[in-house]
């Protein structure tokens, strides 16, 4: 150990005055239940870590999983009631969304002075403490076999939740900010997210299907702050009410920490889910049929392409994705809406009129 502390520390009776190289210290800030936590961070990784003390400085332990049974316990007790509100009302939507001046800021005040390590450990020592129940699984689970057509009748009639049809929907969806469209595993209907929620560890989004009244999120991993990372890979899927995650890789589980810590960070957005709509063709420009197609028909040049193209980006409609996120939008709803509209099926589409489609600035989310 070389650094040096700019605080006094003891651990067993003993004193602690150095920590090991490229480590420093970065602040010593309050925590619930009287505790103190000490920040740290290495210099030249950036790894953040904390040590849980005493207002004396006795190091109690290097990870809030680590406190002894008493202090686990007094801590997860100062913490319950605001956390506990937060995962009801927010997080799960078990209860209605509270107005904005009911939201428990002075309850929250210790979690959210905390540093960002300190609080998703102990966000993670409370909901490790209330979900003993939940099942983790990977979504091979579910997609394993084949669904026969009377299984699929007998799901569509009884409303069964998870059909492998409606799992392998939404796990094609890839975020595309605002305006990032999901299929309902509940329904199999379209939704749109009613949140985009950025963190350190991936960006998730919330949906609502009000038919089921069921809320669930999709988690993409990557890096911190991206609205819309561009990734291939499946998003891991949360379930809150029905305690229930789904996905594959070490950030699966810790996805509910994840959602709690950006709710405690952003509790504006009690307004933003109050003022949101659902999912409606016309905001994706479906009824101005007319206007598409003289667009189509006047063939624009590729500088005026580009320019529609940015226009779209800067108002969050995202070129790869819009107007529709998942792919099997373009494979069933729209051509199952087309039948009943007495449009021509897509197996009866030009290879000219196909061409002209996805010229208009759109991406083409029909297989050739």
């Amino acid at each position: 150990m070389t650094a040096g502390l700019p605080v006094p520390l003891q651990r067993d009776g003993q004193p602690v005055e150095r920590l090991y190289p490229g480590w420093q210290c970065n602040g010593r800030h309050p925590a619930p239940a009287g505790m103190e936590v000490l920040s740290l961070q290495h210099r030249h990784t950036g790894q953040e870590a904390c040590w849980w003390l005493t207002p004396e400085g006795d190091i109690l332990a290097c990870h809030a999983l680590a406190l002894d049974k008493r202090w686990s316990q007094k801590i997860r007790e100062a913490v319950a009631p605001a956390l506990q509100q937060l995962s009801t009302t927010l997080l799960g939507r078990v209860t209605p969304l509270p107005a904005e001046a009911c939201f428990p800021h002075e309850a929250m005040a210790p979690l959210t002075n905390l540093p960002h390590t300190a609080r998703l450990q102990l966000l993670g020592l409370w909901f490790r403490s209330v979900s003993r129940s939940l099942l983790v699984l990977s979504p091979a689970t579910l997609l394993d076999g084949e669904e026969t057509s009377l299984e699929l009748e007998a799901a569509d009639a009884t409303g069964q939740p998870f059909a492998p049809r409606f799992i392998r929907a939404m796990l094609e969806t890839r975020p595309a900010g605002p305006h990032t469209l999901a299929c309902s595993p509940f329904s199999g209907r379209i939704i749109r997210a009613e949140l985009t929620m950025p963190t350190d560890r991936g960006v998730a989004c919330r949906f609502s299907d009000e038919r089921n009244g069921e809320t669930f999120y999709l988690f993409w991993p990557g890096p911190a702050g991206q609205i819309d990372p561009q990734t291939a890979q499946q998003p891991l899927f949360y379930h809150p009410q029905g305690e229930l995650l789904l996905g594959d890789g070490p950030l699966t589980p810790l996805v509910p920490i994840f959602l709690l810590s950006w709710f405690i960070s952003n509790p504006n957005c009690i307004e933003e889910l109050k003022h949101a709509h659902p999912f409606r063709l016309e905001d994706y420009g479906v009824g101005k049929a007319s206007a598409l197609w003289k667009d189509i028909a006047l063939s624009p040049s590729s500088s005026q392409t580009d320019t529609q193209a940015t226009t779209q980006e800067e108002t969050g409609q995202n070129r790869t994705s819009f107007p529709f996120s998942s792919r099997h939008w373009g494979q069933s709803f729209f051509f199952e809406a087309g039948r009943t509209a007495g449009l021509p099926d897509r197996d009866r589409l030009t290879p000219q009129d196909h061409e002209k489609t996805t010229g208009a600035g759109h991406e083409n989310h029909d297989e050739p």
